[in-house]
């Protein structure tokens, strides 16, 4: 479970944040909202809902295909998780999707280009 700087866990989080947004539904004077957040809240009040399920997740969709998808890992999650730098992230995603694109041999290209820049730029060869 993770917790927060406040050492609340996201779940009391949002129920501290839920029970205070009923006090000011409840409260006659809701001067400390705005009249935007009061006319709303006068509206449709405040509905509960699970921000964990309803949150868009970023690596759950993907923009320019679905050759992603199907990975048991996505390689951002790898790359991120193990701290690899830019050209060697690059190789991580190409190895990845060569099969998948539709730009096989093109993409193999590219892992090596990006093999010869980490060659390049850590190892000083030329």
């Amino acid at each position: 479970m993770i917790k927060k700087k406040n050492n609340l866990t996201f779940a009391e989080s949002h129920a501290k944040l839920y029970t205070d947004m009923i006090t000011f539904e409840e409260q006659e004077n809701m001067g400390q909202m705005d009249e935007a957040i009061r006319e709303t809240v006068k509206e449709q009040g405040f509905k509960k809902i699970n921000l964990e399920k309803e949150a868009i997740i970023a690596t759950d969709r993907q923009v320019g295909g679905d050759h992603y998808k199907t990975c048991k890992i996505q390689p951002v999650d790898y790359i991120v998780e193990n701290n690899l730098t830019f050209l060697e992230g690059n190789v991580v995603k190409y190895i990845t999707r060569h099969r998948r694109k539709g730009e096989g041999a093109r993409d193999i290209e590219k892992v090596i280009h990006y093999c010869e820049l980490i060659l390049e730029k850590d190892y000083g060869r030329k």
